[in-house]
């Protein structure tokens, strides 16, 4: 996921903490990220699934979603979460092709 969000280039994403999980399936990262003037921390959150391909080879899938704080600055901005969500729809798509493909 990194990696698919170090190739965003409209924003620019800082790892802050990793979440504990217990449930190996999902994860949870707190990132901050800056963009014109709107700068924000957001917890992103995944989900993966072991998924049958088209060609009927199984293929892991992960999801993710971005979750702000109440008390962050932009807990009520759709423009933040609308720029967060549209890049981790390219890094779900980046992570699908180097996880499924090699």
């Amino acid at each position: 996921m990194k990696q698919g969000l170090e190739t965003v280039e409209d924003r620019e994403y800082t790892e802050i903490a990793e979440v504990p999980m217990t449930d190996e399936s999902k994860f949870e990262v707190k990132y901050s990220f800056v963009h014109d003037g709107i700068e924000g921390i957001c917890t992103i959150v995944g989900q993966s699934e072991t998924v049958e391909s088209t060609t009927g080879e199984e293929e892991l899938k992960v999801t993710l979603l971005s979750e702000f704080d109440e008390d962050s600055l932009h807990y009520n901005s759709m423009t933040a979460k609308e720029q967060v969500d549209n890049d981790l729809i390219n890094v779900e798509e980046y992570m699908h092709r180097h996880i499924n493909e090699g």
